[in-house]
């Protein structure tokens, strides 16, 4: 009896080892390791301060509502139509910051890991709190 049990569980795990493998849309693990990093907006007017292409991942009423002057609007809705507008602004030298809705808000880390994986963007930070910090720092109006 335990024989062929552990033959119906071998058995069993083939076919789910090659779909893992060969399936078109599996995760991508590694991503899950290396998330992106985070910043301060105070530490991204320290020196040396290269230029700064913002990335505003919030959804396309937010950002038409109020938004960083000088920030592009890219998220999961409008990426097809918007990427060609990012890829035009961005320069090699610059350093990418994206921001979303708020410390709660996951767009941010979504749209910059899709831009490091697609375009293979290394220079790639997340805004700690996005949007409310910038607000409060009196960079953009509410």
């Amino acid at each position: 009896m335990f024989r062929r049990v552990v033959f119906l569980l071998l058995l069993a795990l083939v076919p789910a080892l090659l779909t893992g493998w060969l399936h078109p849309r599996r995760p991508n693990w590694s991503e899950a390791w290396h998330p992106i990093p985070s910043v301060v907006l105070a530490d991204l007017d320290k020196p040396p301060s290269a230029s700064v292409l913002w990335i505003d991942a919030r959804e396309p009423s937010e950002y038409a509502r109020a938004h960083l002057p000088g920030a592009l609007n890219l998220s999961e809705t409008v990426w097809e139509a918007a990427l060609p507008d990012v890829i035009a602004a961005w320069l090699p030298e610059q350093r990418v910051v994206v921001y979303c809705g708020g410390a709660s808000c996951r767009a941010s880390q979504g749209t910059a890991r899709r831009l490091r994986r697609e375009l293979g963007l290394a220079q790639i930070v997340i805004l700690r709190d996005g949007w409310p910090a910038l607000v409060a720092a009196g960079r953009a109006k509410p």
